[in-house]
């Protein structure tokens, strides 16, 4: 069975995980860590490849265990139920592969400012920002952002008409959330 073909994305995937034992090797070395900063930017490239050579790995896995299940299925029929067991989790594979592979945007990591502001509607409006923040307050604690309110102009009813919100990345999932309460 051939890698090529089966997986666009195999190549990079390749590229990666070699890249991946070069830097584990590199960092096994006590002399690059007399360099902070090259410590630093090799452990973080490092942590980025990672999750995207398990994955390669796991399915690399996956295809040589289906070729043993078709050998012996050919001797017992029941190996053909394991085979198409071992193909469907082979395609989750591929399409986690193909995710972790998409380039990383330099911002996903950043700390960000977020502002909702109450648009036209008065109080109504108001009332639904406050949903809105509560809901990105929310959101950010599940995935492991510290929040901060730096300053919010409430409304009577206990909505807000203007709110700035400090989000400070920690790791875990990318891409800070951005946007706007107005209509």
């Amino acid at each position: 069975m051939s890698e090529e073909g089966t997986v666009p994305c195999s190549r990079q995937s390749r590229s990666s995980s070699t890249e991946h034992a070069v830097l584990e090797e590199r960092l096994a070395d006590p002399a690059v860590h007399a360099d902070q900063g090259e410590a630093r930017k090799l452990s973080k490239r490092y942590a980025e490849l990672t999750p995207i050579t398990a994955a390669y790995r796991a399915w690399r896995q996956t295809g040589e265990d289906i070729e043993t299940a078709r050998e012996f299925a050919a001797d017992d029929p029941d190996f053909y139920a394991e085979i198409k067991q071992l193909e469907q989790h082979r395609e989750q594979l591929t399409e986690n592969l193909r995710l972790l592979l998409v380039p990383r945007d330099p911002n996903d990591d950043k700390d960000v400012l977020l502002e909702v502001k109450a648009g036209e509607g008065g109080e109504e409006s108001a009332l639904f920002a406050g949903d809105l923040l509560r809901m990105y307050l929310r959101y950010a604690e599940k995935v492991g952002w510290r929040t901060e309110i730096i300053d919010a102009n409430e409304s009577d009813l206990g909505g807000y008409k203007d709110v700035q919100v400090s989000v400070k990345y920690r790791g875990g999932t990318p891409s800070p959330v951005r946007a706007s309460g107005r209509g």
